[in-house]
């Protein structure tokens, strides 16, 4: 992502802890504009570059096909599609009379023109349906068909997400095929975009239900206390997202008792896990790991750290998400099974603690702020927890830059990580970040075997009526293995003051919770 100018960031926090964003005398007028928080500049949003939060994307472009709740597949820019026995064709009806905010027509050859932008490239291999296309042909003005080398059943799914799969004007390209301008087929047509904020307008000619106001403001504003102050004072109309503009749980249960404001709630995508690394010399064995997990009180960082607005899991994908697996019963905390789960192990208990082979049991905890908002009160919650069952453990509170370096690297012993969530779970978390074959990079893995790498291999090709016993498989190994410390799933956190009605978060946070929504 592009640098924030850190002046131009300055004066925007410092507005928002103080004096009114906006003039008296332009309030009335921005009465039709829906002002909303972001804790980083927009960017240019290129479809194929990683420079732009993902956030954005959905106001401006729209995919084929989208993500409804719990994963259910609803029609986009096509109406309908089908897919062959062998699962090696799908077939796309697209919508007809849709056009892009710059006039260009979307039809069945500007649909291949997007796709073939990213389909079959090496940048985009992770993307199973991308690494598998073969040709995309027209068959009709609004017909096409996807041509795949071999079947990938999450295609449809993976047809979903922001980027790089969404649809761009043929128009909106330089010379060298680069992305121009962000013009898509979106209800939103972006304005002005600067490093402090993001303006943009209705599409009067959008295909769909039209948005009841006018523009959306979008305040770059990276402080979470301005963000609260700025709602309080109404200079800000919603805040929230864990992607967009996070809202901490101490600070909703605080909104919550604001007049004129209201907090917004919805189930978890995303699970927060404990990770062991795959170099640490302390989890080699299976009892050590599971030791880690018989110390931990998830309830306590449910009440402690998330203010209740979490559930405890010992699931590593929540079961908000299709395919995600039996739900596996929540350990209850007990250092005395740990200790002995440690003996097991091989570690032996002396007055200077636990050793084995001349190494004290004595564990690294990575956590980041900036990464994790409230991963350090998270981690020293768990390192008193964890030192009565016997571990010695230093918590090295780091910046973002360095625990993703160091989590590419592997130096730690422990640290936390998320689940990508919906719409790219599971098979995003799965072959990203547990996949050792596949280069994660700064986000680094939850865990990695060769002896894994078959049974992931296996669930992700597996067909519609074998996958969730393959997926299974994957859910077994990790559970019988120790291989992860699932945690808890935080809910998804929104707070919008009182003039903002038919607020309705979205199925996923990396999505703008806009449609629907109406100002008084």
């Amino acid at each position: 992502m592009s640098q924030i100018n850190r002046r131009d960031v300055m004066k925007v926090a410092a507005g928002l802890a103080g004096a009114s964003l906006l003039p008296l005398h332009l309030m009335a007028a921005e009465n039709d504009t829906l002002r909303m928080a972001i804790s980083a500049e927009v960017g240019s949003l290129d479809l194929l570059q990683n420079v732009s939060p993902l956030h954005t994307y959905s106001l401006v472009f729209e995919p084929l096909i989208q993500y409804g709740e719990n994963g259910t597949l609803m029609p986009g820019l096509a109406e309908s599609w089908k897919v062959s026995e062998d699962g090696r064709t799908v077939s796309f009806t697209l919508r007809q009379n849709v056009t892009f905010s710059d006039g260009t027509k979307f039809d069945a050859e500007a649909a291949k023109w997007g796709l073939e932008r990213w389909m079959g490239k090496k940048d985009f291999s992770w993307i199973g349906v991308s690494a598998a296309m073969e040709s995309i042909n027209v068959t009709g003005s609004h017909t096409l068909d996807l041509k795949l080398k071999s079947a990938v059943p999450v295609a449809l799914m993976e047809l979903t997400i922001i980027r790089p799969v969404r649809f761009l004007s043929p128009k909106a390209v330089d010379a060298s095929g680069n992305q121009s301008a962000p013009i898509g087929t979106g209800p939103w047509i972006i304005t002005q975009n600067s490093n402090s904020g993001t303006k943009l307008t209705r599409n009067e000619n959008y295909w769909g239900k039209k948005p009841s106001f006018s523009k959306i403001d979008l305040l770059v504003v990276p402080d979470e206390l301005s963000r609260s102050n700025a709602l309080r004072s109404g200079d800000l109309d919603v805040i929230g997202g864990d992607w967009i503009a996070p809202l901490s749980p101490r600070r909703a249960r605080a909104l919550e008792q604001t007049k004129d404001v209201k907090v917004a709630t919805a189930a978890g995508t995303a699970a927060i896990l404990l990770t062991f690394s795959p170099r640490s010399k302390i989890f080699t064995d299976a009892a050590t790991r599971e030791a880690v997990n018989l110390s931990i009180d998830r309830n306590s960082v449910v009440q402690i750290i998330y203010e209740g607005f979490a559930t405890p899991t010992a699931n590593m994908i929540p079961a908000s998400i299709p395919a995600s697996g039996t739900v596996f019963e929540i350990p209850k905390r007990d250092i005395e099974a740990a200790r002995a789960k440690l003996e097991s192990a091989g570690w032996k208990s002396s007055g200077e603690g636990w050793t084995r082979d001349g190494a004290k049991l004595s564990v690294d905890l990575m956590v980041s702020d900036e990464a994790l908002p409230g991963s350090r009160r998270m981690a020293e919650l768990l390192q008193q927890q964890l030192t009565e069952a016997g571990f010695l453990v230093t918590v090295s509170a780091v910046d973002n830059a360095t625990i993703h370096d160091r989590r590419q690297s592997f130096e730690y012993d422990l640290t936390f990580m998320g689940t990508y969530g919906a719409p790219y779970d599971p098979h995003g978390t799965i072959a990203n970040l547990l996949l050792s074959s596949v280069d994660s990079g700064p986000d680094g893995k939850i865990y990695a075997s060769p002896e894994l790498d078959p049974i992931i291999d296996a669930g992700l090709s597996a067909p519609d009526a074998s996958r969730e016993a393959a997926m299974q498989k994957i859910f077994d190994w990790m559970h019988d293995n120790s291989a992860v410390v699932p945690l808890v799933v935080p809910e998804r956190l929104w707070a919008y003051r009182d003039r903002v009605t038919n607020f309705v978060i979205p199925p996923h946070d990396y999505d703008m919770p806009v449609s629907g929504v109406v100002l008084t």
